[in-house]
Parts: structure tokens; C-alpha cells; sequence
């Protein structure tokens, strides 16, 4: 595993929804789908962590390197990708 962890994001046809690509593989068992917080908070540890530790995510689709988040419209992308960075690093280093 690398010493760095870095993340790239794309936007999306839908402005509240991001695309979050990482140089670190996030997970090996397929896609996993969240639509909402309550499914996340019982999904793999990777998604209890990013809906309990950062304020205004949605919904969560994780695929392999990257992550398709839905926001909350009130939270700004900024807020949102800065926590999530952090998260990851914590997570994976």
C-alpha cells in the first residue's frame, strides 16, 4: 500500500452528486450501494465510517478505487471532499 493517499474529483451531469477517484483500491468485494445513511451505517466498515464521520453525505456508491457521493444540499462540496479526504488517510494509513 502506498504512504500517500490522494484523491481526484470529477463532477457529475448531477451537481450533487461527486465522483471521488483515490490511488488506493477501496473495495475488492464488487460495487456497494448506500441510498441513504441508515444503509450505510450498517454497510461495510468503510461506509459506517465515511456516513458517521462526515456531516452531509447521502448516499454512497463504492466501486473499486472510487466513490460516487451524494450530498446533502445544504453542505458544501468543499466541506464534503476535504472530510472525506481526511477519513480515507485515517482509514487507510
Amino acid at each position: 500500500m502506498s504512504e500517500y493517499f490522494t484523491v481526484e474529483t470529477e463532477p457529475t451531469a448531477d451537481p450533487n452528486i461527486l465522483e471521488i477517484i483515490t490511488n488506493h483500491t477501496l473495495t475488492t468485494d464488487g460495487e456497494e450501494i448506500y441510498t441513504s445513511p441508515a444503509e450505510g451505517e450498517v454497510g461495510t466498515p468503510l461506509a459506517q465510517m465515511l456516513f458517521l464521520g462526515v456531516d452531509g453525505i447521502r448516499a454512497l456508491r463504492i466501486d473499486d478505487d472510487t466513490l460516487f457521493i451524494t450530498r446533502a444540499p445544504d453542505v458544501t462540496w468543499e466541506q464534503i471532499v476535504d472530510d472525506v479526504r481526511d477519513a480515507l488517510r485515517d482509514f487507510f494509513l
